[in-house]
């Protein structure tokens, strides 16, 4: 793709913005954008950092795993809520799931008097932590073995070839890996080491990523100590999300289950968490050739690669179906209750859940008592906005999974977008993460909030406070607040990869050394995460004028132009590294009807752009029902129904994650390019072409 095609499709993409004046809000008729502004005022006097703490330390007083009789009082508690702040409906909705929890779990030298611990150190003058909670890995296979330990970094697959070429066999071995900063998924590091035939998988959290080697520890700072552990599942829920024994369909009364043998996101692999302490003393046992510098971790110690004593490991898991709690609650719309906005995060935690997720669960407390305020006193959305408290996210996505598949028809006919916040604040940075057409959307509600530490709108916090190269990329307004590189991880999955809705997923973060672990508890956030929950507030209100935006603007404040700039970019990318990789004078000719297809693309987006703004610009009605319907149907078409090769889950032509979580970007051309073969990647750019034309021809109604 040449400089000059990228620079054209960039015009497209920077034409003038919706019609608005200088007050005005992306979507709104100017005297309809005044008395927007006249609502927010009201709603923004609403959330209460205080409340967002009384919330926080109710939610957090003890652990609420997913299938736990805490965790469901909890979804009792918010549903009773709701009902209390006048929602119009309140309900809890049940699945039935696999959800293995742990019966025995061992972790022992056979040659010394030496075991694991499996729990944290208590923390003097945190009462949470006073009881010792044992961790453990979410679907691992059960099992015993003992065998050697041989060290492998990170647990990535150029680690392993490292090893290789050294002449260290980790085929029925115990393999010792680090999690991984920045983050790479823990499901990944298992699947990595299936492949390779090792028996046995240990993750360990390095001081030199989240201890002692960035900083003070916890209670005295924002990491961890030598004794945290990281709790999670390990499902290979990037080939498909939630319940493993429904994959593709819900887990509803006589769904069909499949055999756990036939499960392809169950690992095969025997796999416990450990802590950097425990670490050490197996590390201090390896023999073999010392480990390569960027092996080197923050113990005090000489890093090799082993093979190390043998270790015995024995995981008993129940794999039990248990039952899990979706709550849902319904403000409904005054005069168009069919279309609806939803705001959405995940209730369930592996113990207390400080950051993740209670601290985005608070927020969206204060944000139903905040919206249901003004609904008592007879202010109503236009639209309906649908609250989403999910369960067993940490499990494999799976509440938002089951409830998305389950109800996928009508998402597919009436949801605008799904506004997610998964952790609401670990410290004062904001970041938002969407589809490309809310990116003017998003930087304007942004600016409509402060930022508690510097007084300056969010979007001007963030320029000044950040040097994210993500958060400087273009879009229709210049430079953008939004990263639009989406993979997964939380409950927005469901509703991008599988349905087709416009998803955002935001938080405030900073360092966070106690991901998972016992110490991510209300103390933690109170004292180091958000002193004061200035920032739990703050998401309050941004997630507040998101929902009311969308769910009363006149036209949907959608812009596709951005949407075909980005993609350009991602073809750009991928016509790079095929020209690379093919090594022939007309590799590049082979993405040709690609470009074609993002150019005709850009063409609709801009054409849709302009009968939006004539449509604003004459308070056109009729016109602007006609192209929200549109713009709603342009990201579904983006969907392709046979999914991406190897994943039909996995619908989106755009976008998709790696094993590892992070973004996939035109997954299926990705991964043709990445095998190699050329008929692949003419099949991909098929594949993919096409459904950019279907969005174009959406776009413009036809």
């Amino acid at each position: 793709m040449t400089t000059r095609w990228v620079a054209a499709l960039a015009m497209v993409g920077t034409a003038a913005l919706g019609a608005q004046g200088a007050d005005g809000i992306f979507g709104f008729t100017t005297a309809s954008a005044a008395a927007e502004r006249t609502l927010e005022r009201r709603f923004l006097a609403l959330p209460s950092a205080d409340r967002a703490r009384e919330y926080h330390r109710l939610l957090t007083q003890e652990p609420h795993v997913a299938g736990s009789d805490r965790n469901r009082a909890l979804a009792e508690w918010m549903r009773d809520r709701w009902i209390e702040y006048g929602f119009d409906e309140a309900e809890i909705v049940e699945h039935d799931v696999l959800l293995p929890w742990p019966v025995e779990a061992t972790v022992e030298m056979t040659d010394r008097a030496w075991k694991a611990r499996l729990t944290e150190d208590p923390i003097p003058g945190d009462p949470d932590t006073q009881k010792p909670v044992l961790h453990y890995h979410a679907y691992s296979q059960s099992g015993e073995l003992t065998a050697p330990v041989i060290y492998a970094a990170s647990g990535n697959p150029e680690n392993y070839d490292w090893l290789d070429a050294h002449g260290i066999d980790v085929k029925g071995k115990i393999v010792l890996v680090r999690y991984s900063v920045p983050y790479s998924y823990r499901g990944f590091k298992a699947l990595t080491a299936e492949k390779r035939g090792a028996a046995g998988l240990l993750i360990y959290s390095d001081p030199m990523e989240d201890g002692a080697g960035k900083g003070a520890v916890y209670p005295d700072g924002p990491w961890g100590n030598d004794s945290h552990m990281q709790s999670g599942g390990i499902p290979y829920d990037f080939m498909v999300p939630g319940d493993p024994l429904t994959p593709g369909w819900a887990s509803v009364p006589g769904a069909k289950r499949i055999p756990r043998e036939e499960a392809v996101s169950l690992p095969k692999i025997i796999s416990s968490p450990l802590s950097a302490r425990d670490a050490r003393t197996i590390l201090e046992t390896m023999e073999g050739p010392e480990a390569p510098k960027e092996w080197q971790g923050g113990l005090p110690i000489k890093y090799r690669v082993g093979p190390g004593a043998p270790v015995r490991m024995k995981i008993v898991l129940d794999d039990k179906v248990r039952p899990i709690q979706t709550v849902i609650g319904r403000i409904r719309g005054s005069s168009d209750p069919d279309h609806e906005v939803i705001v959405g995060n995940h209730r369930d935690a592996w113990i207390y859940g400080g950051v993740d997720p209670s601290s985005g669960t608070a927020s969206m407390m204060d944000l139903a008592r905040s919206l249901g305020a003004l609904l008592r006193a007879g202010v109503r959305p236009k639209r309906s906005i649908v609250f989403a408290s999910w369960d067993a996210e940490e499990f494999t996505l799976t509440s938002s999974t089951e409830w998305g598949e389950q109800h996928e028809a009508d998402l597919r006919d009436h949801a605008i977008a799904y506004l997610n916040v998964d952790s609401s604040t670990s410290g004062p940075r904001f970041t938002a993460a969407a589809v490309p057409s809310l990116n003017q959307f998003i930087e304007e509600a942004a600016a409509s909030i402060t930022d508690p530490a510097t007084g300056l709108p969010l979007p001007e916090a963030k320029k000044r406070g950040s040097a994210d190269t993500e958060s400087a990329l273009p879009n229709a307004s210049g430079r953008s607040l939004v990263n639009n590189r989406l993979g997964s991880g939380s409950d927005y999955t469901v509703f991008l990869n599988f349905v087709g809705v416009p998803v955002v997923d935001m938080a405030f973060d900073g360092p966070y050394g106690v991901y998972h672990s016992q110490y991510d508890d209300h103390l933690w956030v109170a004292r180091i995460g958000d002193p004061g929950f200035r920032y739990h507030e703050a998401m309050t209100k941004l997630w507040g004028v998101m929902a009311l935006r969308l769910a009363n603007a006149e036209a949907l404040p959608m812009d596709y132009r951005p949407y075909a700039s980005r993609v350009g970019e991602f073809v750009a990318e991928l016509e790079e590294a095929w020209t690379k990789k093919a090594a022939t004078p007309d590799a590049a000719s082979a993405l040709a009807p690609l470009e074609q297809a993002v150019a005709r693309f850009a063409r609709a987006a801009d054409a849709t752009a302009a009968e939006q703004s004539a449509g604003l610009a004459n308070n056109d009605a009729p016109l602007l029902a006609k192209v929200n319907e549109r713009l709603m149907r342009g990201e579904r078409a983006l969907l392709d129904p046979e999914g991406i090769p190897g994943r039909p889950w996995y619908r989106h032509q755009i976008y998709a994650p790696k094993p590892t979580y992070a973004p996939e970007l035109l997954p299926a051309l990705y991964e043709a390019i990445d095998s190699g073969d050329a008929a692949k990647v003419t099949a991909a750019v098929t594949r993919i072409s096409a459904a950019l034309d279907r969005s174009a021809k959406a776009l413009i109604g036809e």
